[in-house]
């Protein structure tokens, strides 16, 4: 063989394989069930993690990394399954661990209670499809087929991620080609709030012991720990907690204390840390952003106090951990905007505005049918009573007027860091020969106009390419405001 076929062979061979590898990244099962997830994890540089957490959704659930960030600049990520058991935390910190090398490990033992091991297919998809393929992730699906009784055809099905990428198709969305938030380090949050009673067995000092498997899983958790040289803390995040439970918790403050290890049973702590079961829980094992601040705050100051944890918020490549806790800024403030009472109540609350949110304001159609009902509040925005009566589109940032399009023709286009914006307006004839206004308020090519007669008001974070919130109000249905709906970020 001549040595250009060689070379043809060769670059036949790399064009196959980044086409497959592409392919596989579209089709791969990306879901966790919380988290930041598999994908995102393999992004991270080498060593750039400094707390790393691990467990089920009391993991992900309950740390607030944006928080953690915020408060005291500590680079963390999430990565955790949801309704993971010991044996899949065990994997996940084995498989984390031989790219990164975090300060400080954090294990969240929900995992460890209970008496079974059995998961169900969902759970196995979780724990299994995000890894990359190696020896461990082998073992592991060999394990789970021997735990579940399945044969050797599962087993191989399972680990070559047959069952996942040989039916994906068809339902392929844009996040599977382009993550729409890769900074992302694995906490979401909620602002969900249901009222508990305290938990009746919360109190209790007896203890029972743990499933023998489990507790063997968990000792392996301990030791590889050791073998890698990483400091190791266990921690119960608190819920409504059955006293089973706790029970097996106080075995667990028995295993850790003789290993050496800190363990945080939250469970105990519900009065020192302040936890409210009125206004902190989402549901019954979960916190909420209340709660899970509570939580975060604790965890922060003992990381700090007994681990030398760098402050990373003003060093180069740590960019990203400041996008994430501008996510989850702009995710509460939404939620202030959700919840203002009315129109006005939404104007007033957007004179506030920081971390140089872009605003973009439209008064569109018949706005001005019942008199100056939006005035006195967009004059607080710079917007003054002839402008107003012009009517047309703005874009404010930071509090002062960027853009400013009059009347109701105008089309222009506005460059923002991710992308750009569409501003257009024309005056268009329905059937009935009545004329109104076709308003489009585009952002990357989605439209967020929400109201032909009123006030359409967009909140967009341009650094990030988040919009934070659509609102509008029809001048027609009185001042209540409707909203785009929340995207599945």
């Amino acid at each position: 063989m001549n040595r250009n076929n060689i070379i043809k062979i060769i670059v036949f061979i790399l064009l196959v394989s980044c086409i497959g590898s592409s392919v596989f990244r579209a089709l791969n099962y990306k879901s966790t069930g919380g988290g930041g997830g598999w994908q995102r994890f393999y992004a991270q540089k080498e060593d750039s993690i400094d707390v790393m957490f691990f467990g089920s959704s009391h993991a992900h659930c309950t740390v607030d990394l944006g928080y953690l960030w915020d408060n005291y600049g500590m680079a963390g990520y999430t990565l955790s399954a949801g309704s993971q058991m010991i044996d899949g935390t065990y994997y996940f910190v084995k498989e984390a661990l031989k790219t990164q090398n975090p300060k400080v490990i954090v294990v969240e033992m929900m995992g460890t209670t209970g008496n079974e091991l059995a998961d169900n297919a969902a759970v196995v998809y979780r724990n299994t499809m995000g890894m990359k393929w190696s020896a461990d992730l082998r073992e592991f699906v060999h394990y789970l087929a021997g735990n579940l009784n399945k044969d050797e055809t599962w087993e191989q099905e399972i680990f070559a991620k047959i069952p996942i990428i040989h039916s994906r198709y068809a339902e392929l969305e844009q996040a599977d080609f382009e993550d729409p938030i890769p900074f992302m380090k694995g906490y979401r949050g909620s602002f969900e709030c249901i009222s508990f009673d305290y938990p009746a067995g919360a109190d209790t000092q007896e203890v029972l012991e743990l499933n023998q498997e489990k507790l063997e899983w968990l000792q392996k958790i301990i030791a590889l720990a050791k073998e890698k040289d990483v400091q190791l803390v266990l921690f119960a995040s608190p819920y409504s907690v059955p006293e089973e439970r706790q029970m097996q918790f106080n075995r667990i403050a028995e295993i850790a204390a003789q290993n050496n290890v800190p363990f945080i049973n939250f469970n105990h702590l519900y009065d020192e840390i302040g936890i409210d079961f009125a206004a902190d829980m989402r549901d019954s094992d979960h916190v909420n952003n209340a709660g899970a601040v509570k939580v975060t705050e604790y965890l922060a100051q003992y990381l700090k106090d007994n681990y030398e944890i760098p402050d990373r918020r003003s060093e180069k490549g740590y960019e990203q951990w400041e996008q994430n806790a501008l996510y989850l800024r702009n995710k509460a403030l939404r939620y202030e905007l959700e919840n203002a009472a009315d129109i006005n109540e939404y104007l007033q609350k957007l004179t506030d505005l920081k971390d140089e949110q872009l605003v973009i304001l439209a008064l569109t159609g018949n706005y001005n049918a019942l008199g100056e009902v939006y005035l006195e509040k967009l004059s607080l925005l710079g917007i003054t009573a002839g402008e107003y009566y012009e009517g047309g589109v703005w874009i404010l940032r930071d509090g002062k007027t960027a853009v400013r399009l009059s009347g109701e023709n105008y089309s222009q286009y506005y460059q923002v860091q991710n992308g750009e914006i569409y501003l257009g307006s024309r005056l268009s004839v329905n059937e009935d020969g009545d004329s109104y206004e076709e308003v489009r308020l585009v952002i990357n090519g989605k439209d967020y106009r929400l109201v032909e007669n009123g006030v359409n008001i967009v909140v967009y974070n341009e650094a990030i390419d988040q919009v934070i919130d659509a609102a509008g109000d029809d001048i027609y249905l009185g001042l209540e405001l409707i909203h785009n709906e929340k995207s599945d970020e």
